[in-house]
């Protein structure tokens, strides 16, 4: 087992050889953007075989405490009285979709194993309370858990995908229930009326400043930062590490100029939907973020032979409502020194958070994805 500051030190395609199509947030590009941009205080811990990359896991911080998608409090409210001191998290810095940067097959568990051993030397010298990796695909979670014997496993969100078809928007439109086709409509003749029609454009200097405005506007609109300069230091950052050539900004121009704005990634055959920007400041709102998040990502990738659309967390409702699935996703959690749960308490926790997440989409079961059964069947007693 090693350790190295950041991922630069790492040959981006030894690396990049353990990252699959549904993982490019934790791409090497990607990861390096982020450390070049905003600072790395990321500590990276790696395990070899005859000299060849078997495994990578990074680490980050977290944001001391901070509320929100990586407040432990937050992410697991059922077990709310379980979480002193700070944590060090794995996986890509404020990724909600974590896959295992590891080789497949029979050394798969021995890899595991070195890296959470690495993962729990960086807490201690730290002085954390233990490390989480949250937001993992449900087989993941469990490959890693299985690394340590108090490991634990607790589901707490749902990653939304949608497959594309080979025909763009107007197919996925005429699969989908009546009423879902008559609203979807509807909010195309808004933007249409509004007289806003869709450009698809690389992120130039010149375009990327235009988006990171735009965005930086829908941040502030939200509670986050009003100043452009960190999101243009991010596109910088992207351009300088190669990620921002895989990027597509789907704009939005309404009177010759753009007024929205979705920027994307490419990834293998997937895209990935970022971030939205719009120009509160000059314009009104008329349904941008709906055609431009679900409608023109899907026509683009009908032209370049792309397979899967990843909207990862959050908007669950309105993800589902537009064709999304949504698949579990859970947190591996091990604490130094004490356990989180006993093994009932956390099979009781997860049993349920599934049947919440089939409740909420009980009107629509094409929208849940496979696995959720696993997680909701009937638990042993609490203990």
């Amino acid at each position: 087992m090693h350790t190295t500051a950041g991922v630069g030190a790492i040959a981006r395609e030894d690396w990049d050889a353990l990252v699959g199509p549904d993982n490019f947030y934790n791409s090497h590009r990607w990861l390096h953007a982020l450390e070049l941009a905003h600072g790395s205080d990321t500590v990276v811990t790696t395990t070899t075989g005859d000299g060849v990359l078997l495994g990578a896991m990074p680490t980050w911080p977290g944001e001391a405490g901070a509320p929100g998608l990586f407040c432990p409090p937050d992410l697991f409210p059922g077990l709310a009285g379980t979480w002193p001191g700070d944590w060090l998290w794995l996986g890509a810095r404020r990724s909600v979709y974590n896959e295992l940067l590891c080789v497949r097959g029979p050394l798969r568990d021995r890899a595991l194993a070195a890296l959470l051993h690495g993962a729990r030397t960086v807490a201690r010298s730290r002085g954390a309370a233990g490390v989480i990796m949250p937001y993992l695909a449900a087989a993941d979670a469990r490959d890693l858990a299985r690394a340590h014997p108090r490991a634990t496993v607790l589901l707490h969100d749902a990653d939304a995908t949608m497959d594309l078809p080979a025909g763009g928007f107007a197919e996925h439109l005429a699969g989908m229930p009546q009423g879902d086709r008559t609203r979807r409509r509807a909010e195309l003749r808004a933007f249409e009326r509004a007289g806003t029609r869709v450009e698809w454009r690389a992120l130039t200097g010149a375009t990327s400043r235009v988006a990171a405005d735009l965005i930086t506007q829908n941040r502030a609109r939200h509670g986050g930062t009003a100043d452009p300069r960190w999101m243009r230091r991010s596109f910088a950052a992207q351009r300088r590490c190669g990620v921002l050539d895989q990027a597509v900004g789907h704009f939005g121009i309404r009177d010759g100029r753009p007024v929205a704005v979705t920027v994307c990634y490419t990834h293998h055959d997937r895209l990935y939907a970022r971030y939205y920007g719009f120009d509160y400041r000059n314009a009104e709102p008329a349904c941008e973020y709906f055609v431009l998040a679900y409608c023109a990502p899907l026509d683009y990738a009908a032209v370049h032979n792309l397979h899967r659309y990843r909207l990862a967390v959050s908007a669950w409702d309105v993800k589902a409502r537009r064709g999304a699935t949504l698949s579990p996703l859970a947190a591996v959690v091990l604490a130094l020194g004490h356990d989180v749960c006993s093994p009932q308490r956390a099979a009781v926790f997860n049993h349920e958070v599934a049947r919440q997440w089939q409740g909420r989409l009980a009107g629509r079961p094409r929208a849940l994805g496979r696995g959720w059964d696993d997680w909701a069947a009937q638990p042993p007693s609490a203990s």
